[in-house]
């Protein structure tokens, strides 16, 4: 063994398998993160008739059936993007256009998504420059994020009804695809963290076990007899 290399079971030695598997978090969190914030580009809500309303509708004689496209296809449906900074949707005109005008669909920024993806970035800095307490910063603005995603979902029903004057009770919105990937992702950041943190802790909670092992003992008692002769 070379002088400038530590014995096996050096502290400096011991700590390398940490250091590795901390690295490898940080870059996997960053992936993910990037990929979450990528996938804001996908559809994530969608906004539609709410059942009630229309079954309601087509039980009032001379009024005829809803159209299968509003039935079925909503009214329109939102990226991530056209949610945190504002945008045009997705438009479902032959729905809009038998209930009325589509005008300008752009809801205007909505506050809760604007900030699920501040916290996103939020996440993938801490993980990305390693900051201190780099696992709770990272895991903690990731729940935050999916938090707000989730909480703005219903929200955005009365938002659209507001802007194109609709009652309340006739719309409704549910999650789309983009929604549910983006929180996939977020949830498999946590996990990461909560998975590292654990084998930190078991690590932590073996180590008295690890001192009371009589074989180094021996060996340095076999080293020292042989020094002695």
């Amino acid at each position: 063994m070379s002088a400038s290399q530590p014995p096996p079971g050096h502290p400096a030695v011991a700590a390398r398998p940490d250091r590795r598997r901390h690295h490898a978090l940080r870059l996997v969190s960053v992936v993910l993160l990037a990929a979450a914030l990528g996938s804001f580009g996908l559809s994530m809500v969608r906004i539609s008739l709410s059942p009630a309303f229309v079954a309601g509708l087509q039980q009032v004689p001379g009024l005829g059936a809803l159209p299968a496209a509003c039935v079925n296809g909503g009214l329109a449906a939102y990226s991530g993007l056209a949610l945190a900074v504002g945008g045009t949707p997705t438009v479902n005109t032959a729905c809009l256009s038998r209930i009325q005008d589509a005008g300008d669909a752009n809801l205007g920024a909505q506050p809760l998504v604007l900030l699920a993806v501040l916290a996103i970035l939020g996440a993938a800095a801490a993980a990305g420059w390693g900051v201190r307490g780099q696992r709770v910063a990272t895991g903690t603005l990731s729940t935050l994020a999916i938090a707000l995603l989730v909480v703005s979902t219903p929200g955005l029903a009365g938002t659209f009804a507001g802007h194109f004057g609709h009652p309340a009770t006739t719309i409704t919105s549910g999650p789309e695809t983009g929604l549910w990937v983006v929180t996939g992702l977020l949830l498999l950041v946590v996990l990461a963290q909560l998975g590292s943190a654990g084998v930190g802790w078991a690590r932590l909670a073996l180590a008295p076990l690890e001192d009371l092992d009589p074989a180094p003992r021996g060996r340095a008692s076999a080293r020292d007899r042989s020094r002695r002769r």
